[in-house]
């Protein structure tokens, strides 16, 4: 995997979390299962990795990849939702460093 595959991925799922009518709940849990399988190399830096594991960590639950989104609160979803947009800009940024070097 590589970053571009990361800007895929978070692209789409972000996408979705904007244009959907679903709860900021239902919005997070989609955005998290798109992305979760994520890897170390889909990342830019550390920075950007550890601030994805810690959203994976606070939307999962412990052990397991399953997505634990819907009892959490509006403000907590919107706080992980703007996370993951953050994290995707980051990724953004690096993918546009990668495809613009001469």
């Amino acid at each position: 995997m590589s970053v571009d595959y990361a800007w895929e991925a978070f692209y789409s799922a972000i996408r979705f979390a904007v244009v959907s009518d679903a709860s900021l709940q239902e919005r997070l849990g989609s955005l998290i299962s798109a992305v979760c399988h994520l890897q170390r190399d889909s990342f830019p830096n550390e920075h950007v990795w550890d601030e994805f594991r810690k959203l994976v960590n606070e939307t999962t639950k412990r052990g397991t990849r399953d997505v634990a989104t819907s009892e959490m609160s509006e403000k907590k979803a919107k706080e992980c939702l703007q996370a993951a947009f953050d994290i995707f800009s980051h990724v953004a940024r690096a993918l546009g460093r990668t495809e613009f070097v001469i």
